[in-house]
């Protein structure tokens, strides 16, 4: 794999940690964001390792400027609206960052950067609905979105598949599976689950947890883990080909929240929200990776309760920082 790496949406979660994966990997690295993130301290710490472009990927003009600048031997392209409910509400921005922005990458690296890997990072939402009896799910199962956001993905994906095929590009799609950590927006059960005891141990609100669905089972991996995927996919995976990055075990909702209740030591309520239930919801959502993992070796590191404890410690901290207490 070439030496300089162009991640797309680096301020994200799953970017940011690419990133500094990708830094600690001894790449040069060039990232995009929306905005200058000067307020982000920690997009700003990773500004002192890697160069920053502000760039909105719905500007073509503005991606092939950068490509043709960069001139990446891999792009790894992560930048996208990936909230369900907000794309929901806005499927003109939806569409205009999830697939016009891919096209806008694939088009810009044929044209600029000919030589160069694209990997493009999709989701399992394509797939829509699955029955218990139906996991864990392979990658050829036949994709069927339920929402918005889940046929932005998959309309992508054969963006990038025709690039592969018509332009000879070298292009590798991943589909990872739910992904947890440090920085991860409270909007997803996880880090919200954590955010909440963060504030409730450090008395920034009342031992009440609120909750949605807690029947529900998924397949979580950390974020580390899952962008460590991305750079062997990179190194290792072939062009044309769609990969799935899971750990292959199911989790209930019910079982990642006893264990975030287990880092406060206190009595903690549990009450269920009703604003926090989804409409459309897949009871079990496991994925299969021997694909993945047969031809890079890769294998999940760290695990869930480790996972958690650090995203709840990151909860603390921040809210630490952003408000402390009052003498």
């Amino acid at each position: 794999m070439s030496t300089r790496a162009l991640v797309t949406g680096m301020g994200g979660f799953a970017g940011s940690h690419l990133a500094e994966h990708l830094i600690q990997e001894g790449l040069s690295v060039h990232g995009t964001v929306v905005s200058n993130g000067d307020a982000d301290p920690d997009l700003a710490r990773l500004a002192r390792s890697a160069l920053v472009h502000r760039c909105d990927i719905r500007s073509y003009a503005a991606v092939s400027e950068l490509v043709a600048t960069v001139e990446p031997g891999v792009i790894f392209h992560l930048a996208a609206v990936s909230s369900v409910p907000y794309g929901e509400e806005h499927p003109d921005e939806l569409f205009a960052v999830n697939l016009s922005g891919t096209l806008h990458v694939l088009e810009a690296a044929s044209r600029y950067a000919p030589g160069c890997t694209v990997v493009v990072i999709s989701s399992p939402e394509v797939y829509g609905k699955v029955a218990s009896e139906e996991c864990p799910i392979k990658e050829e199962r036949p994709l069927r979105p339920v929402h918005s956001y889940g046929l932005s993905k998959a309309l992508a994906e054969e963006v990038a598949l025709f690039y592969h095929r018509q332009r000879g590009l070298s292009v590798v799609i991943l589909r990872p599976f739910n992904h947890i950590g440090p920085r991860q927006a409270d909007s997803f059960v996880c880090s919200n689950f954590c955010k909440q005891a963060a504030l409730i141990d450090l008395g920034r609100m009342p031992p009440v947890m609120r909750v949605g669905n807690l029947s529900s089972v998924r397949d979580f991996t950390d974020v580390r883990d899952v962008v460590r995927g991305y750079r062997l996919a990179a190194e290792r995976c072939k062009s044309g080909r769609i990969y799935h990055i899971a750990s292959g075990t199911g989790t209930s909702i019910r079982d990642v929240l006893n264990i975030v209740l287990s880092f406060v030591d206190m009595e903690i309520e549990v009450e269920q929200d009703p604003s926090r239930l989804r409409t459309v919801e897949t009871p079990v959502f496991i994925g299969d990776a021997s694909r993945f993992a047969a031809e890079t070796g890769w294998r999940p590191r760290i695990s869930l309760s480790q996972s958690l404890y650090d995203c709840f410690t990151y909860w603390r901290e921040r809210v630490v920082r952003q408000a402390p207490p009052t003498p």
